[in-house]
């Protein structure tokens, strides 16, 4: 007969059976894809980037505060600040793989830490630039 030790650590040990997630893990974890409609996946927005459309909808780069953020919270006009930065994410909000209720969670609000929650990966810079409006103003963000 052969003399073999027991499985280290025990096989319902909490060193086994407590699984320590990493943040990436986490962040998939987190995530829920919906079925978008035909013409909305991310390689038809790179198409409507690339195009001459104003998807910011405004006409100066310009200072907002949170208070005038918060005007834009509907779907017809949702604008969000990632990192100080203010998108006007209205354009996204049919791209979004979330879905439009995940991403009008912060419409109108400071949605830096949902976005870093959910996909800290994503270069949001690169993905939303067109639909740059402005900077936030008056709070502290992870880059001032």
């Amino acid at each position: 007969m052969l003399d073999i030790p027991p499985a280290f650590p025990h096989i319902d040990s909490p060193q086994r059976t407590q699984s320590k997630l990493t943040p990436l893990e986490k962040a998939n974890k987190l995530r829920k894809k919906v079925i978008l409609e035909p013409g909305h996946s991310a390689l038809d927005w790179a198409r409507l980037k690339n195009s001459n459309v104003n998807m910011g909808g405004v006409y100066e780069i310009r200072k907002y505060t949170l208070d005038e953020l918060k005007l834009h919270k509907t779907k017809n006009d949702a604008w969000t600040a990632i990192n100080g930065k203010i998108y006007n994410i209205t354009p996204y909000l049919k791209f979004h793989p979330g879905g439009e209720k995940e991403l009008m969670r912060t419409a109108g609000k400071d949605g830096t830490k949902l976005f870093m929650d959910i996909h800290p990966w994503v270069n949001y810079d690169l993905m939303l630039d067109k639909c740059f409006v402005g900077f936030l103003v008056g709070i502290k963000t992870a880059l001032t």
